[in-house]
């Protein structure tokens, strides 16, 4: 039970920590923008895509990277691609797929994690980048508290994009678009 106790414990304050970073105009201004290779950052978010699908014996698909360098929150920008994927196996059966798509199209990173789940219900769809919002259903809830979309959806705006929720034929997709400047290939 202690150890229980001591996990949960851990888990709020990362909880407080990141919530504070998400919603205190500080907590931005106390981060630099750094230029970092995409593929740098890829290959991270590779390896939590691969232990996460792992675990839970299903398939991780990365698509290649663009060689550029972005000017980005390095932290923020992990911190919301990693939550991405988070969510996309949590939800998605053993056996699925979760997959990671980095493309980049007219001055803009689009990085998207597309799952083999039961997709986004109706209200996600049009409120799951809201803070705390977790009332859907067709989704589970436990350890859940509507804060990892928000946050995804912080760090897009906070470098200028954007975040869009859809289903496709097979699941749920979550979009990061990024504008590209000063961007180096």
């Amino acid at each position: 039970m202690v150890e229980t106790i001591l996990r949960s414990a851990v888990r709020v304050q990362e909880y407080l920590v990141q919530l504070r970073a998400m919603t205190s105009p500080e907590g931005l201004m106390e981060q630099q923008k750094e230029q970092v290779s995409l593929e740098h950052l890829a290959e991270g978010w590779k390896r939590t895509g691969q232990s996460l699908c792992g675990a839970k014996q299903v398939e991780f698909i990365c698509s290649s990277v663009p060689p550029i360098s972005l000017w980005v929150y390095p932290a923020a920008l992990d911190r919301a691609v990693t939550n991405l994927l988070d969510n996309a196996v949590r939800y998605t059966p053993a056996g699925g797929k979760v997959v990671l798509n980095i493309l980049l199209e007219e001055k803009q990173v689009k990085l998207s994690v597309e799952d083999t789940g039961p997709g986004f219900s109706a209200a996600a769809l049009v409120r799951g980048g809201q803070p705390f919002f977790t009332s859907d259903a067709s989704r589970p809830q436990e350890g859940h508290l509507g804060m990892g979309l928000f946050g995804a959806a912080q760090t897009a705006k906070q470098h200028g994009g954007s975040l869009h929720l859809s289903n496709t034929s097979q699941g749920a997709k979550v979009e990061l678009n990024l504008p590209v400047t000063n961007m180096r290939e």
